[in-house]
């Protein structure tokens, strides 16, 4: 299932992958205490060709290293405004034994990540599991206005097109009792790598 579930686009608006940007912005802008990220494709492709996963997938681990944290030194706004506004900010992460190639490279990034003060929540599926599927795929809630939804179109290696923005609140509550009902039963990364 590459397209989310019909249910949770119900009242939605569709985004090009500008305007999922532009949405982002906007719902953050407006952020007061929650931001909750659900990642759950297992293998993905950066829109614009990603250095540090070429260099990740050629063995070049050194390399991959150096780029991830120069592309996540773009984020420390986001995360010092995290820390200035006191905001709750998780990203939880459904992830399936054996790691996809693309996983082992996510999480390289995500140890930088987490040392730049991001909160990175693991819950590991059983490999049985089709993701996405109906209760779990791609989004992001702001508080309880905003759901931005991943679109990934027909491809099989997670592509994003754009995506869909939903201010419902039934859409939202059910959107939230997913994640929150995920981050309950989350580890740490940390504990995850061990």
């Amino acid at each position: 299932m590459n397209v989310p579930p019909a249910w949770a686009l119900a009242g939605s608006m569709r985004l090009n992958v500008d305007g999922f940007g532009a949405a982002f912005t906007d719902a953050w802008s407006r952020i007061e205490s929650r931001f909750l990220k659900l990642e759950c494709w297992q293998a993905y492709r950066e829109r614009e060709a990603s250095e540090s996963q070429a260099a990740y997938e050629r063995g070049d681990l050194q390399t991959a290293r150096e780029l991830l944290r120069r592309e996540a030194q773009a984020d420390r706004p986001l995360y010092e405004d995290v820390q200035k506004r006191e905001i709750e900010y998780a990203r939880i992460r459904l992830v399936q034994e054996p790691l996809t190639v693309y996983l082992e490279y996510e999480l390289l990034s995500y140890r930088i990540r987490a040392e730049m003060g991001e909160n990175i929540e693991i819950v590991v599926c059983a490999p049985s599991l089709r993701l996405p599927d109906e209760r779990y795929f791609d989004y992001l809630l702001f508080d309880r206005h905003t759901a931005l939804i991943h679109d990934y179109g027909s491809g099989e290696a997670g592509l994003q097109v754009g995506g869909w923005v939903t201010h419902e609140p039934a859409v939202i509550a059910a959107l939230e009792a997913t994640v929150e009902a995920l981050h309950w039963n989350a580890i740490s990364l940390s504990d995850y790598l061990g």
